[in-house]
């Protein structure tokens, strides 16, 4: 894992502790590492050396001193547990998420519908994970259960769910990961330890490049580009491509910022269709719109700069980006959201436009 070393600590002292949380909120931006930090969770919950292999069945390796208690640290990454919860296969680590995962309709809902492509965890689901924590683990020692987007819990199995998730069994854990906490119930929130996951240093992620083998140009770059997102660094880095596409959709912004109002409308209608169908691409452009106006602020900054009176506009403009995002996390209407957005933006004149964009965009 690249950064969090506080919450690596925070994690392990928890787990270590005689009645570890029975529920944790990771809230924090797309890509900081949200997902894998409630696979380590499961990890120090599951490890075959946590407290000394107390509650842990017994070991065909008992006997082996590498596996002995206290002799290395916590998890290990290598006994069994460890390595199934890593490669994303454990029986016992479920992720809930939207979809039909857990689907238990009632047994008089004979005309409960498929929806497997639902945005939103469903009451049915939940039922489901309340019909699963009732029986032990598999073979795991503590059951975890991801709901991520938490956020995306509708109402009623928001309501659902608080019972099962302020109590559990003893041998069931919960990790609900969100970008938008300020979108889930109160109810639900505060029955959790929050750990807020912030974006990571640059130097942090170029030095975790570093350390995988990449070359020292490309991890510079790549750790730039992420805006304090190790995930998008790790992309970059495996896809060096994906620097040009970013180029591009800042080619765009510099265009758009410097159109007409009739260009920033026709530009939400475009935002708003993409939204549609692949929400994903769209974030990542809001990511390249915060870059291009921390950039437009650094540069009016600048000793000799023409523009400094500019800066109250560049500033407004980035709390707008901020609005947007948290706006489409509510599920508000995104053309609402995506004009609104660009009409608090200032109009740019570029003393040099970027390169011109291509008909078909990221």
């Amino acid at each position: 894992m690249i950064g969090h070393g506080g919450i690596l600590r925070e994690l392990a002292a928890l787990a270590a502790s005689a009645e570890p949380p029975h529920a944790l909120l990771f809230a924090g931006p797309e890509g900081t590492g949200r997902t894998m930090l409630a696979r380590h969770w499961a990890q120090l919950l599951n490890c075959e050396r946590r407290a000394g292999g107390e509650g842990q069945p017994p070991s065909l390796f008992g006997a082996d001193a590498a596996m002995a208690p206290g002799s290395a640290e916590v998890p290990c990454g290598e006994c069994r547990p460890c390595r199934h919860i890593a490669e994303r296969n454990h029986p016992d680590i479920i992720i809930l998420g939207p979809g039909d995962t857990l689907c238990r309709p009632r047994p008089s809902d004979s005309g409960h519908a498929s929806h497997a492509i639902s945005r939103d965890i469903r009451i049915c689901q939940v039922r489901g994970v309340i019909e699963l924590v009732a029986r032990y683990p598999f073979e795991a020692t503590n059951r975890v259960i991801v709901v991520e987007p938490s956020d995306r819990l509708g109402r009623d199995a928001s309501h659902t769910i608080l019972k099962t998730l302020e109590e559990p069994p003893g041998h069931t854990y919960f990790v609900l990961v969100t970008a938008a906490p300020e979108a889930m119930l109160e109810t639900i929130s505060s029955r959790c330890r929050r750990i807020d996951v912030r974006p990571v240093p640059r130097a942090e992620i170029e030095e975790g490049l570093l350390a995988r083998g990449t070359e020292p140009a490309l991890a510079a770059r790549a750790a730039a580009e992420s805006r304090g997102r190790p995930a998008r660094a790790l992309a970059v880095a495996a896809h060096p491509d994906l620097m040009g596409d970013r180029a591009r959709i800042l080619a765009r912004c510099a265009k758009v910022a410097s159109g007409r109002l009739t260009e920033r409308f026709t530009y939400a209608n475009d935002l708003t269709e993409r939204w549609r169908r692949d929400r994903a691409p769209v974030l990542t452009e809001l990511d390249a719109w915060e870059a291009f106006w921390e950039t437009q602020l650094r540069e009016s900054a600048a000793p000799g700069a023409s523009a400094a009176g500019a800066q109250a506009g560049f500033v407004e403009a980035l709390k707008a980006v901020t609005r947007a995002r948290a706006d489409l996390q509510a599920n508000v209407v995104p053309r609402g959201a995506f004009e609104l957005m660009l009409l608090c933006f200032p109009r740019v004149t570029l003393a040099e436009s970027p390169g011109e964009e291509s008909e078909e965009h990221a």
